[in-house]
């Protein structure tokens, strides 16, 4: 199974197809190899280093609420093994 994560574009180097994109606070550059149709501000999911889909701010927008409530479960359990 593979997982992407949906990170905002913040700036794109077209000269060689990178990008900075933003996950909630982290920034990362990722390879834009894949896509054709980038812009800053939009959303994309991101595995291992590529962008891999541009997303709908629909798509982005839900994306996101469910890693806020995975990562807000995940929380939850560590607290209750310590």
């Amino acid at each position: 199974m593979c997982i992407a994560a949906p990170a905002q574009v913040i700036e794109i180097n077209s000269s060689d197809k990178m990008a900075v994109v933003d996950f909630g606070g982290v920034r990362q550059q990722v390879k834009l190899d894949l896509l054709d149709d980038v812009e800053e501000g939009r959303y994309v999911l991101v595995h291992s280093g590529y962008a891999i889909e541009v997303m709908t701010d629909e798509a982005a927008k839900e994306s996101l609420e469910a890693w806020d409530e995975l990562l807000k479960i995940l929380d939850e359990e560590d607290e209750q093994t310590l």
